[in-house]
């Protein structure tokens, strides 16, 4: 069974044991669950969900962080008499794999105020950006750069494969 199946499977038996199953309830005893889960990965073999749903709830909190700091510069760009745009378009490597990774690295990037994600090279090793309210090209990618390292633990590398003999 994996973990997320095992997380929900006792929310329900915490809620039933309760005596209301409610959402309340059903958000406890997944919280419980969770918290059971992380005490014994290795004897219930969930060592894998725990790390990534801790890895999401991290990344979560980054790209919070980094939206509310977007949304007071572009504020306060707002506010100025003559804002210093600077807009310019960056190609930053990409660190991350698979479409997945990328569709959300670029999806993420798009919803970040002052930036725009305009697409990949036909390699898909680098992602091209317009951004706007950032003092230099070097700066624009150490922020795209920060994102791809909060995305890199939710998506790890393929394993290489092995060569065959």
């Amino acid at each position: 069974m994996n973990g997320l199946a095992l997380n929900v499977l006792l929310a329900i038996v915490w809620a039933l044991f309760s005596g209301e199953v409610s959402l309340r309830e059903l958000v406890v005893g997944f919280l419980i669950g969770f918290l059971i889960l992380r005490l014994f990965p290795r004897a219930l073999g969930t060592g894998a969900y725990v790390s990534r749903s801790l890895a999401l709830l991290r990344f979560l909190a980054f790209f919070v962080r980094e939206l509310t700091t977007a949304n007071v510069q572009v504020a306060l760009f707002a506010l100025r008499p003559r804002p210093p745009l600077n807009p310019m378009i960056v190609a930053v490597p990409l660190h991350l794999h698979g479409d997945t990774a990328h569709t959300i690295l670029a999806a993420v990037l798009g919803l970040m105020p002052g930036s725009v994600t305009l697409g990949f090279n036909p390699e898909r090793t680098v992602i091209y950006a317009h951004v706007v309210g950032v003092e230099s090209p070097s700066a624009a990618r150490a922020s795209i750069l920060r994102v791809q390292e909060a995305l890199r633990p939710l998506f790890p590398p393929p394993p290489a494969q092995e060569a065959r003999a």
